[in-house]
């Protein structure tokens, strides 16, 4: 014959005192209450810190929610005058297990909160995150999502993003840039002429800002030859077709002499040895 209360189940609920039913009860409906109350008010003040996304707002509100709900329940048992000692170690084995289990999850919110706190970025800054650049798209309790040049979409961890170094192309919406030019001269030109001549042409480009100056630094100076750097500014986005657009800019200008133009650093020039 089955059995549906046990002889110490009788035994504790024959013992119960009403009153202590009653604050039981209203234990954990304050624990609700207030829970929810918690919630809002936690939402609300959240509200004031710039910078944490809606996400990271929520999540800490359900967070504190639950541990009052939870507080209220444990204030219920113990004026049922259940034992809570097994309750207790229950709840540490679970808190135990999900730190271990959620370790990696905990980091990447914390960091997150930070990360969203500081603003050392913004959507839409091109950031260089882990050997990875692009454009940032979305900033959540998890991950720094990153648009590439190439298409991809790179899901950068804020653990990640907080414990290494990382560059914010945007910060001064800007960015140099620097194309190398050996160019052959003629006997009355000087080295000044040249750079002059190199720094008009790049100030015309397409992409060239104009509120700062182009800059033409010599860098070698032979008998029929000088090399030189041209060092101008733009957008942070836009680096490769803007290069390319001063490449194609100064080669023009320079197609009736002979020159070579490259976004790269050239190699050394091969000059023969002084004669002995």
């Amino acid at each position: 014959m089955l059995r549906f209360a046990t002889p110490d189940a009788a035994g504790f609920f024959s013992t119960l005192d009403p009153w202590a039913v009653v604050f039981a009860i209203v234990a954990v409906v304050l624990g609700v209450v207030l829970g929810i109350a918690a919630k809002h008010g936690t939402l609300a003040l959240l509200s004031k810190v710039n910078g944490l996304s809606t996400d990271a707002r929520n999540r800490i509100a359900r967070s504190v929610r639950l541990t009052i709900i939870l507080l209220g329940i444990g204030v219920a048992i113990a004026f049922l005058g259940a034992p809570i000692q097994p309750v207790i170690a229950l709840a540490i084995i679970v808190a135990v297990i999900a730190v271990l289990a959620l370790r990696g999850v905990s980091e990447n919110f914390a960091a997150g909160i930070v990360i969203q706190t500081r603003r050392p970025f913004v959507i839409g800054d091109v950031v260089d995150i882990d050997g990875y650049t692009g454009t940032v798209r979305e900033l959540n309790g998890r991950s720094v999502a990153i648009d590439t040049a190439d298409g991809r979409v790179v899901h950068v961890p804020n653990s990640v993003v907080l414990g290494s170094t990382f560059v914010n192309d945007s910060q001064r919406a800007g960015r140099r840039s620097e194309v190398h030019v050996r160019v052959g001269r003629a006997p009355s030109e000087t080295p000044a002429d040249l750079a002059e001549l190199l720094a008009t042409a790049c100030a015309s480009a397409d992409g060239v800002h104009r509120r700062e100056d182009v800059r033409v630094l010599v860098d070698t100076v032979e008998p029929k030859r000088v090399t030189l750097l041209v060092q101008f500014w733009h957008h942070p986005a836009h680096g490769p077709a803007v290069r390319s657009a001063v490449v194609q800019t100064l080669a023009a200008k320079l197609s009736d002499r002979e020159a070579t133009v490259s976004s790269a650093e050239s190699a050394a020039p091969v000059t023969p040895p002084p004669a002995i």
